[in-house]
């Protein structure tokens, strides 16, 4: 081995000796640690469970005005209803009843029925039908009805109404005495039974005759005599 080699053995022995101290020769040092990545957690304390609400209040601190304002608030208001129908009336002791009926099985037209109660003093009210009433009070003495039940008149259907007929009845007592309202009702019958050219009929439904128009007013006048005060 030259000289030249062992110079450079030397050297790189050297290097080494050297390196080897600096690296492991200072045994106070120490390697810093690193810091932590991970975040501090705050922790909360755990709450133990409680039946309790937590705005609850001892009976003693209830707000009594609040109380009463909330209850105030739900007051159910009563419904406004209509006033019951008024209980109905004695039922009569009599009723007299007269039949007007088309000729020759003919109808008879809504629009003619209106215009020939009309011209007879009769006027459209109550349960639908025609009556005729005091002047004074509007008291009813005498109707008149559909012949076909229910006995009705469809108001707004004069123009395509068509009828076989129409019944005359009274009840008794009424505004007026027996004789009276039967006169009127006779009378006014049969001006109807001319303008509707409809035949005019008693109680069974038979033709009107002198006789029986004799006998009804004597029944009247029977039942007037049995009004009348005793003495």
């Amino acid at each position: 081995m030259d000289i030249t080699t062992f110079r450079w053995i030397l050297i790189v022995v050297g290097i080494a000796i050297v390196a080897f101290i600096f690296l492991f020769g200072n045994p106070e040092r120490k390697r810093k640690p690193r810091a932590s990545r991970k975040r501090n957690r705050t922790v909360s304390p755990r709450r133990e469970p409680t039946l309790e609400p937590e705005n609850s209040t001892e009976p003693g601190d209830i707000d009594t005005d609040a109380k009463g304002a909330s209850q105030t608030e739900l007051d159910i208001q009563p419904v406004d209803r209509e006033p019951p129908p008024p209980p109905p009336g004695p039922p009569p002791e009599k009723i007299v009843t007269l039949f007007l009926k088309a000729r020759d099985n003919h109808r008879i037209s809504g629009v003619d029925l209106l215009d020939a109660a009309v011209k007879s003093g009769m006027v459209f009210g109550q349960q639908d039908i025609f009556h005729r009433v005091m002047d004074d009070d509007g008291r009813i003495v005498f109707s008149m009805a559909n012949l076909t039940k229910p006995g009705h008149f469809d108001k707004s259907a004069w123009n395509t109404m068509e009828i076989y007929g129409v019944t005359m009845f009274m009840t008794l007592p009424g505004p007026l005495g027996a004789l009276d309202a039967w006169d009127a009702m006779l009378a006014t019958s049969r001006r109807i039974a001319e303008l509707l050219h409809a035949d005019l009929l008693d109680e069974s439904r038979s033709t009107f005759t002198r006789q029986r128009e004799g006998q009804i007013r004597e029944e009247l006048r029977e039942y007037a005599r049995s009004k009348m005060p005793e003495g």
